[in-house]
């Protein structure tokens, strides 16, 4: 996430447990503590704000997703991707 003016706060009230999962997975993306809630609380947001993907999309996310090795295992996928 590119730097920007931040002048608003937010805070949150953690259990130990969500907080030890939260330092160790930031330390793991190698972000921040703020830095990764941040992302991922936008990420979130914007998930669930977006509309809904179609059955196409969805196809076609899938497909994308797919390596040789697994196309080559289902004749059905590797012809929808054609």
């Amino acid at each position: 996430m590119a730097q920007q003016l931040r002048s608003r706060r937010f805070e949150t009230r953690l259990d130990p447990a969500t907080d030890d999962l939260i330092t160790q997975a930031a330390k793991a993306a190698g972000e921040s503590r703020s830095s990764f809630v941040v992302r991922a609380a936008r990420q979130a947001a914007e998930k669930v704000i977006s509309p809904p993907m179609t059955s196409q999309e969805a196809l076609a996310q899938l497909l994308e997703g797919l390596d040789e090795t697994e196309l080559a295992a289902c004749p059905l996928l590797r012809n929808l991707r054609r």
